[in-house]
Order: C-alpha cells, then structure tokens, then sequence
C-alpha cells in the first residue's frame, strides 16, 4: 500500500477505529497495512471499507449544508 499521511482526513483516525473494531493494537494495524510490500488482505478490506464510508459521510453531510443554507437564503 502506498505511503499516506494519516494525520489528515480522511484518513485521520481509521488505524485506530480499526484496532478497536478488531480488538488489537494500533501497530499491529499499521504494519499490518504499511510494514510490507503487500498488505494484510484482511486489514485492507476493513482500512478501504472504513474510508469509503468516512467519505461517504463527508458527502452526506456537505450536501445537507448545502441544502440547509439554500433554504436559509
């Protein structure tokens, strides 16, 4: 998996949710992810599945900004 800045969003946070989802360490995820060539089938798919959801949420709630200040105008 290619190197990503985990400090910014979307993917602020998504190691940790991981851990907790799974029950293990937060390192375990990252070297799971980051620490080899080809990462952890199974920590990949849960890592693509929590992103595509924060962005999907991100969507959701900037178009309902949207909505809400049209109708406030």
């Amino acid at each position: 998996m290619k190197r990503l800045d985990l400090r910014r969003y979307p993917y602020r946070g998504i190691i940790k949710d991981i851990a907790d989802e799974m029950g293990v360490k937060p390192c375990t995820v990252h070297n799971s992810l980051f620490g080899s060539e080809t990462p952890s089938p199974r920590y990949a798919e849960v890592f693509q599945r929590h992103l595509e959801a924060r962005i999907a949420a991100s969507k959701e709630l900037t178009r309902s900004l949207r909505e809400t200040l049209r109708k406030a105008v």
